[in-house]
């Protein structure tokens, strides 16, 4: 399920048609311009930038199918390729070997192309054979067309992907950490890590008094700490916003279910703690940069991908430009 996330419109910084453009393919399961779940507004706003700079930007996708494409590409951008693992059909395999013959970067969200379970369960310890997948779940396996006990992130396939890749992308320093860990590669594997791209205009601290003790926003389960939750502030003020992954109520704090994007600022404001205690390793966690930005203490665990960069998260000015700082990488690659 996808929580729709909507922007205002920032100043980019377009590129000089002397220093030259690119055709690009782009390539994932998911549209950015059809879907806007958090992954694809991120994905979505690279690619307007990219155009902006004058780049000729073609996508292929599998949902919609979306099948626009270079003859002769300058650059091959892949992105969650492997999403949706269970639904018919995927991506062209042939589709993505073509790709990964030529140039190109591939960036991830979360870890749905080293991984087809859902929320990495072995939160980044990964064995062979994986312990997670069993030849008794049928429904599963018959949707996935994934009968064995291997961990994807061996598939031949997978490995290539990053293996080859000029560079890959990831949106914080634990979730590429993370990924080169389940992939067995060295952590000096060419990589870019994206620094955040949310709104400093939308997300601030308002100077309001603060009526909340503790609030969460997301998605309610157990990957996201919903135990964590119970067990160490059930009995607090507590206020949780967001779906809750099995459709049952949370059964502790008070849960407003969801809440329109648009409306999370003002929540924000009026809590004094932000607490985020996920089980598996959060890519990055947006929601945490941005109740930093409005000013809430942050109550975290060191499984946030947010909390692993290196600078402070209620300055916006270290949000500042994170989208040229991608191109320019991109645009200077051999």
């Amino acid at each position: 399920m996808e929580e729709k996330l909507t922007r205002t419109p920032q100043k980019v910084m377009k590129r000089s048609i002397q220093q030259g453009t690119m055709k690009i393919n782009y390539l994932a399961y998911l549209d950015p311009g059809k879907h806007q779940g958090g992954g694809e507004v991120v994905l979505g706003r690279l690619l307007e930038v990219g155009r902006l700079r004058g780049h000729e930007i073609a996508v292929t996708s599998t949902d919609p199918g979306t099948k626009d494409r270079h003859r002769n590409p300058d650059l091959w951008f892949l992105a969650d390729l492997f999403n949706c693992p269970t639904l018919l059909p995927q991506l062209s395999k042939d589709l993505i070997r073509e790709a990964c013959r030529g140039k190109y970067v591939h960036f991830d969200n979360a870890y749905v192309d080293c991984c087809n379970l859902d929320y990495l369960p072995c939160s980044g310890s990964a064995q062979e054979p994986c312990p997670h997948k069993s030849p008794w779940n049928l429904k599963r396996n018959l949707k996935s067309g994934d009968f064995g006990s291997r961990c994807f992130g061996q598939d031949r396939l997978v490995q290539e992907l990053y293996r080859n890749s000029r560079l890959n992308l990831f949106v914080s320093p634990l979730h590429q950490k993370t990924v080169y860990q389940v992939l067995g590669l060295p952590q000096s594997q060419p990589h870019l890590v994206l620094r955040p791209l949310i709104d400093p205009e939308r997300f601030k601290d308002q100077g309001q008094e603060r009526d909340l003790e503790y609030l969460f926003v997301g998605a309610i389960g157990e990957a996201k700490g919903a135990a964590a939750l119970a067990a160490q502030y059930g009995n607090a003020d507590l206020h949780l916003i967001g779906a809750s992954v099995d459709g049952k109520p949370p059964g502790f704090g008070t849960w407003h279910g969801k809440v329109p994007y648009l409306e999370i600022p003002g929540w924000m404001n009026r809590a004094k703690r932000f607490v985020f205690l996920p089980r598996w390793p959060e890519p990055q966690g947006r929601v945490v940069i941005e109740a930093a930005l409005c000013g809430c203490e942050l109550v975290l665990n060191g499984q946030v991908g947010a909390a692993s960069f290196d600078f402070d998260l209620k300055d916006p000015k270290n949000l500042t430009g994170a989208e040229e700082e991608f191109w320019l990488a991109l645009e200077a690659l051999p």
